[in-house]
């Protein structure tokens, strides 16, 4: 775009690049383990950014693996089934221990306190 076809009062944002998005997502890394080694404090934003990463490396590897897998299992039989159940047999596998090893979800306040009074399940 020109300045000769530009509107008055509009501006253009300069977007980060992805190499410079890498470079921060890096820093707040290295900030966020330096912190950890140290005993201080660490930002709740990298926190969820470490396990956010955690996630989505799980979903892309199960993904992958068993998408892998099912392929070679079509290439090996003949057959044209193989990888697309590996790869929605991987995404669930994936979805599986991610809800194992992060949680799930968490107790209210109300069902911690009824636990607390001997309420509940008896």
């Amino acid at each position: 775009m020109s300045a000769a076809t530009k509107t008055p009062g509009t501006r253009r944002v300069q977007r980060p690049r992805p190499s410079q998005r890498a470079a921060s997502v890096s820093l707040a890394l290295k900030r966020s383990a330096q912190a950890q080694q140290e005993g201080g404090q660490v930002h709740s934003y990298a926190i969820g950014m470490n396990e956010g990463m955690r996630v989505l490396s799980y979903l892309i590897a199960g993904v992958g693996l068993y998408g892998g897998l099912g392929w070679l299992a079509d290439r090996l039989l003949g057959t044209g089934f193989g990888l697309p159940v590996g790869i929605v047999l991987g995404a669930a596998i994936a979805a599986y221990v991610i809800i194992r090893r992060f949680g799930g979800f968490e107790a209210t306040t109300e069902t911690v306190s009824d636990a607390a009074n001997g309420e509940g399940a008896r």
